[in-house]
């Protein structure tokens, strides 16, 4: 044989090798990892709804039997009384009877006596209970209702049991006593016993302080011990309180274990299950085999080369190998990237074409995962993105082909298709895979996805044009609030080009002066004077007249373009404001993305440069959107520094309100919309209304309730206590001249009418 025959022979034998033990190692070891959290996290799930299943009918139990106690026996000198009679106990015994994991019901008064029992023995002498963790619970603190106690061996029987004990109020609403179910742990052991499919695999209910309420598949050893050691990640993601998968030492075996975590919905317990990492490798001795017989034959090639003083062509051959791989993969996933998946999409298409069957090319984009950078850094960011592909390449069959092709994109190529019906189905999975929190730097995350499919048998004719189909579906899904997935439609229009239009005629319009500002007059309440007006901006378009700033806005956040915009809108504020009659205040909104990107500061000192316009009779009003930043609360302080006014804009909406009250000396609330129109039906909104007005007197805030349209809403604010009041019913916003027209005629009105008040309405 010749040399170069050698050669070639040498260099096919080791770039296989190379490239088969890579992908045998990188496929074997994630497909391995990523089926055991998908396998352990769905039977946490369903052991959850199993454990709930037994504790639920319990508890239903309990609410009945209190419920027939008569009202005049929720009182402390009559309780007793009834707890103890013979009618009670046949009560208690019928209960206990029900449900075969009950093994008996008592009554405890107040004072930790027992006092009644579902027990047929005779109770002999005054047994106190107040030494058991329930009753120091329950008794102690006013917002507990249901406890869950430690686990206990009855020494008589060898049955080992926990109880569930709720809290009995008297007629006042006061602590009377305790109503306790004593459980057989029997129950939940069994069930978790025939779950147990693998070796190392256990199942574990835990409390949430971390004890161990039932274990298997060796309960004797772990029940009242806690889960946990003491400062682990396990403890630290058992106290947030919510699905997720953790890899931590287990103290019951010394040995590492891949743990899925599922709290109950309704009780403060929680299921664990885990596998060892051990266990969950052993599968891969084989590929290991494998993989050291390839690269034997590796070396064989090697040192064939070598042999023949071929030493360059030892080198090319892992230069070549390393290079081709390298090439076409994702070095963080070892997903196939951009490239190999351009080219695995054109062979599909014309495969697909050749033989008459379809396919989906499904793009899939993490939300919002530039706040998962921005909040917890590019390393966990990075374990995120491998998490995600994980799960991701686990829902997939054989045949279909997954890439990484961005930062935070993935695009699926699932072959072959029927029908819409697998392309559904596909989508449901990921979805699912997804609903579980991925752990990351002992910090879990909720992470979501959006998907867009295109069809290659209706939504292309080109590899190129079912990529496009698929990526305007994307975005669509992106934009629907209501949908985390779409299916390209034609009639589905490109929004970013919508969105690049929009920002172009943004641009001439702040060019060209198409903006204006309308004026909305706010009422002083206990005067019944105007206070001073908001600056609503409005773009007037020479083609589509008068457009909603909700219509705008948003893409000028986007873009850039509300910095200038923003600016333009406080200086016309301000100078709008100085031609007034009165020396009114005006408010502004700020946008979150104008302390980014401007020095807000500068803006608002100027614009009250230009106009003079003093600065206590500015207000500037800001949302929980804006976060308080080192940077921006220290903006805010310097603001408060001269005199201008912040006002914290649609308070309640959010879920940061009363942390961001804390967080700044705000000088007033505005109360929005939502509660106000429903005030006069809703209960609910009348009592955060209340509340609201309240908190701000306590804080010494003034408040502004927004969108009044009715006299009886506003009586009821002025009732309530609200320092001012805007909305149709008072009047509607109004352009420059039309404003300053109503604020002349305000005040014409307090000169004629000395002593009186207002019209309590007055509508533009």
């Amino acid at each position: 044989m010749s040399a170069s025959l050698i050669v070639a022979f040498c260099t096919l034998i080791a770039i296989a090798a190379v490239i088969g033990a890579v992908v045998l190692l990188v496929r074997g070891y994630a497909d391995d990892l990523a089926k055991a959290e998908g396998d352990l996290a769905n039977l946490a799930l369903a052991l959850q709804e199993r454990t709930e299943g037994i504790l639920q009918p319990i508890e239903n139990v309990l609410g009945d039997v209190v419920g027939r106690i008569p009202q005049a026996s929720l009182k402390a000198n009559e309780f007793d009384g009834f707890a103890g009679s013979q009618a009670t106990k046949v009560v208690l015994a019928g209960a206990s009877c029900i449900l075969p994991q009950i093994v008996r019901i008592d009554l405890i008064n107040a004072k930790g006596r027992l006092v009644g029992t579902s027990n047929p023995r005779p109770v002999s002498g005054s047994i106190y209970l107040n030494d058991t963790s329930y009753y120091e619970a329950l008794a102690t603190d006013p917002s507990l209702v249901l406890y869950l106690s430690e686990p206990m061996k009855i020494r008589a029987t060898g049955r080992r049991v926990l109880s569930l004990a709720r809290k009995i109020k008297d007629t006042e609403g006061n602590f009377l006593g305790i109503i306790v179910s004593t459980i057989d742990l029997s129950h939940f052991e069994t069930i978790y016993k025939d779950h147990l499919r693998t070796r190392s695999l256990s199942i574990t209910l835990y409390r949430r302080d971390g004890i161990i309420l039932a274990h298997a598949p060796d309960p004797e050893r772990a029940l009242g011990r806690r889960i946990w050691r003491p400062n682990t990640p396990l403890q630290r993601m058992i106290a947030r309180n919510s699905p997720t998968l953790i890899r931590d030492a287990s103290w019951i075996d010394r040995r590492e274990r891949l743990v899925a975590l599922h709290p109950l919905a309704h009780y403060p317990a929680g299921i664990a299950v885990s596998r060892t990492v051990a266990e969950l490798m052993a599968g891969q001795r084989l590929e290991a085999r494998l993989i050291g017989f390839v690269a034997y034959l590796m070396g064989i090639a090697i040192d064939t080369a070598s042999l023949l003083g071929l030493r360059h062509v030892r080198t090319g051959i892992l230069r070549a190998a390393s290079e081709s791989y390298l090439s076409r993969h994702d070095m963080l996933t070892r997903l196939p990237n951009r490239l190999f998946f351009a080219e695995e999409l054109r062979r599909t298409f014309l495969a697909s074409q050749r033989g008459g069957t379809d396919f989906a090319l499904h793009l899939l984009d993490l939300n919002r995962f530039k706040d998962i950078n921005d909040n917890h850094g590019h390393g966990v960011g990075d374990e995120i993105i491998k998490t995600v592909a994980r799960r991701l390449r686990e829902r997939l069959r054989k045949s279909d082909f997954i890439a990484r092709i961005g930062g935070d994109e993935f695009a699926i190529i699932q072959r072959p298709t029927r029908g819409r019906q697998p392309v559904m189905d596909l989508i449901t999975a990921v979805q699912t895979s997804m609903k579980t929190p991925c752990t990351a730097a002992n910090t879990e995350i909720d992470v979501a996805l959006s998907i867009g499919v295109a069809i290659a048998s209706s939504d292309g004719k080109t590899p190129t044009e079912l990529m496009r189909s698929a990526d305007i579906a994307l975005y669509a899904a992106k934009s629907d609030p209501d949908s985390s997935h779409r299916l390209y439609d034609p009639s589905i229009k490109d929004s970013r080009a919508e969105r690049r239009a929009l920002e172009g005629a943004l641009k001439s319009a702040h060019e060209n002066r198409e903006f204006e500002l309308f004026y909305q007059p706010i009422l002083d309440l206990a005067t019944n004077r105007m206070w001073g007006c908001e600056a609503l901006v409005r773009w007037k378009h020479p083609a589509k007249g008068m457009i909603s700033p909700l219509q705008f806005i948003p893409t000028a956040e986007e873009s850039g373009l509300i910095g200038p915009i923003g600016d333009w809108i406080l200086e016309e504020a301000c100078s709008t404001a100085m031609t007034w009659d009165l020396p009114l205040s005006v408010a502004v909104n700020l946008s979150p993305v104008q302390f980014k990107r401007r020095d807000v500061f500068a803006s608002v000192k100027k614009a009250l440069d230009m106009s003079g316009m003093p600065a206590h009779r500015l207000v500037l009003e800001v949302t929980e959107s804006v976060k308080l930043t080192e940077e921006a609360t220290a903006t805010l302080k310097r603001l408060k520094g001269l005199g201008v006014s912040i006002s914290l804009d649609d308070f309640g909406t959010g879920y940061a309100s009363m942390s961001y009250l804390s967080s700044f000396p705000f000088d007033k609330i505005k109360i929005d919309q939502s509660f106000v129109r429903g005030m006069m039906e809703s209960p609910d909104s009348r009592a955060i209304i209340k509340a609201t007005i309240g908190l701000a007197n306590d804080l010494r805030m003034s408040t502004t309730a927004e969108g009044v349209e009715t006299q009886e809403q506003l009586n009821a604010l002025r009732s309530a206590g609200a320092s001012q009041a805007q909305g149709y019913f008072i009047a509607k916003p109004m352009p420059r001249e039309a404003i300053a027209a109503f604020i002349a005629d305000s005040q014409k009105a307090q000169q004629n009418r000395r002593g009186e008040q207002l019209p309590t309405r007055a509508v533009a």
